[in-house]
């Protein structure tokens, strides 16, 4: 007998993205389970979109935010409602904006549920349709972070991050929980820390197959993908047990400046033992330029293997070098961009 699960969906003011990608979940091939929309106090016509595809699939149903909400940032208020309203044990979390590479998405958990686990944490992406030079970065940002997170994971240790828009969490373990702790006004990162807080070694797993993939709709602009760079800085200084997992991603994200800074550094000091000799100079710098550059690539073929096992269908080779350069100062203006702005933008406004 199949697991049954309770899907949540909070969403605001994303009427269309609910027409176009709630039809792809509601047809999954399986056997039982529900959909929950949360509707966060929109004023389009999410309700409209909403009561008529409940004619047509009776899985789905929907609930509703009081925009009153005082003390609890309404993305967590959503999540909440949506854990006591679910039915099952195993509850699924995804985003309006979101739909299954697969119409076996839900077999994919299904099937995990068996090794008593708490915590099933699967991947995303952006839409790789569009084909721009943002895109692409957008792509590489998301698919690095993914691939630390499951070798984490895989290494044994406790999730410090995931998907907010494709992960499921036992309902017990939520509501026998403090639900979500110490932040319940931070106004993002609702599913990161609550799997943060919740994750152990031993009762969370990673889902590494193309069948457990969740394709996001392309991100919109620069301004949007920063503004998400900036609120994670925020969501991070919440975060447990990240001494391993942040020791590990700044030593990647350095490593190729270290390696030609080291290069750099190669050809005056040949130059200051071996002044006379130019050609043996030369070759020595050229083999192990060549040797860096060759690990290098074995580096990148390594991780476009695992994204394409995921599910990734865009490789990574020259582009993927000059985003490894990319990445330190993409991180460096997120961390400078959080700490100019005011505090208050990162939480709920109370009355």
């Amino acid at each position: 007998m199949s697991t049954p699960f309770s899907i949540i969906i909070p969403s605001h003011n994303q009427a269309p993205e609910l027409r176009r990608h709630l039809p792809v979940i509601l047809e999954q091939d399986y056997d039982e389970f529900e959909v929950i929309v949360v509707d966060v106090a929109s004023v389009d016509e999410t309700k409209e979109v909403l009561e008529d595809l409940e004619l047509r699939y009776p899985t789905l149903r929907h609930t509703q935010t009081p925009a009153s909400a005082r003390d609890i940032s309404l993305e967590r208020l959503a999540l909440t409602l949506g854990f006591r309203a679910a039915h099952y044990e195993w509850v699924i979390i995804t985003h309006a904006n979101c739909e299954p590479e697969s119409s076996q998405w839900l077999q994919s958990f299904g099937k995990v549920t068996e090794k008593q686990k708490d915590i099933l944490i699967g991947a995303a992406k952006w839409d790789e349709k569009r084909r721009s030079w943002f895109d692409y970065k957008v792509g590489f940002f998301r698919m690095w972070n993914t691939l630390a997170n499951i070798n984490h994971i895989r290494s044994g240790n406790a999730a410090v991050r995931c998907d907010g828009c494709n992960v499921a969490i036992r309902r017990s373990l939520f509501l026998n929980s403090d639900g979500f702790g110490d932040h319940l006004n931070l106004l993002t990162g609702a599913e990161e820390l609550l799997v943060n807080r919740l994750s152990t070694p031993e009762n969370t797993i990673s889902l590494r197959t193309p069948n457990a993939i969740v394709v996001e709709d392309c991100m919109k602009a620069k301004r949007l993908w920063k503004k998400q760079r900036m609120y994670y800085m925020e969501t991070r200084k919440y975060q447990r047990h990240t001494f391993s997992y942040r020791t590990k991603q700044n030593l990647r994200l350095i490593l190729p400046w270290v390696t030609t800074i080291g290069l750099g550094a190669i050809w005056p000091l040949l130059h200051y033992f071996f002044p006379e000799d130019d050609l043996i100079i030369t070759i020595i710098v050229g083999l192990v330029t060549l040797l860096v550059l060759f690990f290098t690539f074995v580096g990148l073929n390594r991780m476009n293997r695992a994204a394409h096992i995921l599910g990734y269908q865009r490789s990574y080779y020259l582009t993927g070098l000059l985003f490894s350069f990319e990445l330190p100062l993409w991180n460096l203006s997120a961390w400078l961009g959080h700490l100019l702005s005011p505090k208050a933008e990162f939480c709920k406004k109370f009355v």
